[in-house]
């Protein structure tokens, strides 16, 4: 009778074995990651991993949180890409006060992030005296060499330029993020 439980427990502890080596041999094969996601779009490939999108642009990888077919609907109007292509430093702003403060901090930290891979500098401020002695950048500090990014709240979702400032626009915080892509799928001509 001993003899019969000391194989059960001997055929057990082999089981449980052949489990464990069974899945770090899937985990060393397959990765250990989830499946990654592939879309084209315009030729370029984007890799999602559930929850950023990855794309070779000009020979960096770029990071997005939403595809550009889901930005497309954006609207935006004026020269964009002319004002954001080709510089060393964007100056991104908004209002110290916004509803959307936290979102809008989340897209100029990314955006910020992704344009220093590209060897872009983004100093980032706001439009008045602040507790954080942030600079005060407005649209009206905005020049040819060194374009503002303005973000802030508005009545629609849209990117636009006035002047030499872009403004993009939003009535939602997670919108803020999208409106954060498109500008960067037209600063890389990814879209128009």
């Amino acid at each position: 009778m001993k003899e019969k439980k000391q194989k059960k427990r001997w055929g057990l502890m082999f089981f449980i074995v052949i489990i464990m080596i069974g899945t770090s041999f899937s985990v060393f094969l397959y990765g250990g990651s989830p499946a990654k996601e592939v879309v084209r779009y315009n030729g370029i490939k984007f890799v999602g991993n559930g929850q950023m999108w990855f794309a070779k642009i000009n020979d960096k990888k770029a990071a997005f949180s939403f595809l550009p077919i889901e930005v497309e609907d954006i609207a935006a109007g004026g020269n964009i890409a002319g004002l954001l292509q080709n510089k060393i430093e964007i100056d991104i702003t908004s209002d110290f006060n916004s509803t959307f403060n936290e979102s809008i901090a989340l897209a100029q930290h990314q955006m910020g992030l992704t344009l220093n891979e590209y060897g872009i500098y983004a100093r980032q401020g706001f439009t008045r005296n602040n507790t954080y002695n942030f600079p005060i950048i407005t649209c009206k500090d905005s020049t040819t060499s060194i374009p503002v990014v303005y973000f802030k709240q508005g009545n629609s979702t849209a990117v636009y330029s006035d002047g030499n400032c872009v403004i993009a626009e939003s009535p939602s915080g997670q919108d803020f993020i999208r409106v954060k892509d498109r500008l960067l799928y037209m600063l890389f001509g990814v879209m128009k």
